[in-house]
């Protein structure tokens, strides 16, 4: 089951980061620690789960641009957006990264998404061509 855990809204996007439960793969794991995740996450202590941060456009409500990771371990899974700045060398956190990600996406795909807007509504749009005549003589009083 999906569950949105923070979004940002413009005028005109969505981004969206939610999360879904995830299976536990410990095979590349130090053995100790794979134990302990294994333990953690049965007891329900901790969460595995995956991560999309999403743009989506307001108005059309297209996605424009995704990012995904999995295999993410918490106990609290909003933990993951641990913090916000990215260093001078381009360090930072996951979540950052993806949000960037997505954002550059969106706008590689934003051209295009105005473009088959402006066609599908050429197509749908009905043009009401209409003569107007009158037989009726008006006469200024």
């Amino acid at each position: 089951m999906a569950k949105t855990m923070w979004q940002f809204k413009t005028r005109n996007f969505t981004v969206r980061w939610v999360i879904e439960p995830d299976v536990l793969c410990t095979q590349h794991m130090d053995p100790e620690l794979a134990k302990e995740c294994i333990k953690n996450v049965r007891s329900r202590k901790w969460k595995c789960f995956q991560s999309e941060i999403e743009v989506v456009c307001n108005t059309t409500g297209v996605s424009l641009g995704q990012a995904y990771l999995g295999g993410s371990i918490y106990a609290n899974p909003a933990e993951f957006r641990d913090h916000f700045g990215m260093s001078a060398n381009g360090h930072g956190s996951y979540f950052v990264q993806m949000v960037r990600e997505a954002i550059a996406q969106a706008r590689e795909q934003f051209p295009l998404h105005q473009k088959r807007a402006a066609q599908a509504l050429a197509k749908n749009q009905k043009v009401l061509d209409v003569k107007l005549s009158s037989t009726t003589k008006f006469v200024a009083v």
